[in-house]
Formats: C-alpha cells, sequence, structure tokens
C-alpha cells in the first residue's frame, strides 16, 4: 500500500501516543484493588502479556514507517539554493 510520507508521519505520531498510553496503562492499571471484608485483593485489570505484545506490535510498526520514511528522503532532492558561507559566517 503506497501512502504520502506526510500521513505516514501522521500514523507515526499517533502510534507514539497510542503506546504511551498502553505503556502507562501497562505501569498503573493493571491490577485493581478489590476490598472484601476488609481484605485487600489485587486482581489484573487487563492482560499484561497482551498489552506487551500490543506494545511490540506498534514499535515494529514505527520502526518500518521510520525506514520507509529514511528510504523515501534518500531518494527525494530538493532545489534550493542557499549559500552556507554566508549564512553561518561571522557577523561584520
Amino acid at each position: 500500500m503506497s501512502n504520502t510520507v506526510s500521513y505516514l508521519l501522521s500514523i507515526e505520531n499517533t502510534l507514539r501516543s497510542r503506546m504511551n498510553e498502553l505503556k502507562e496503562l501497562r505501569q498503573s492499571c493493571s491490577v485493581r484493588s478489590i476490598y472484601r471484608d476488609q481484605n485487600k485483593t489485587e486482581e489484573p485489570t487487563y492482560d499484561v502479556k497482551a498489552i506487551d505484545k500490543k506494545i511490540s506490535k506498534i514499535h515494529k510498526t514505527l520502526l518500518k514507517i521510520d525506514v520507509k520514511i529514511k528510504e523515501s528522503n534518500a531518494k527525494t532532492t530538493i532545489d534550493l539554493d542557499i549559500d552556507m558561507d554566508d549564512l553561518v559566517s561571522e557577523i561584520e
């Protein structure tokens, strides 16, 4: 499937946000506390292995997106007249 670089950058941003949300979920909400007769019981709210699997899947997709964008950037040329000597020279 072909996509534009702009679209892939948007997807990448969304996936990074989702991955961070899942990491927070894994760390903070994977266990819920239940109080019965003044006894505290902790039960898993989410399957930590399932969360890890989803995080890994998102991470692999992000790597693929990054590689494809870098390949595209390596092939793309931009015609722009820039005088670097003038831009980075000392101020007189």
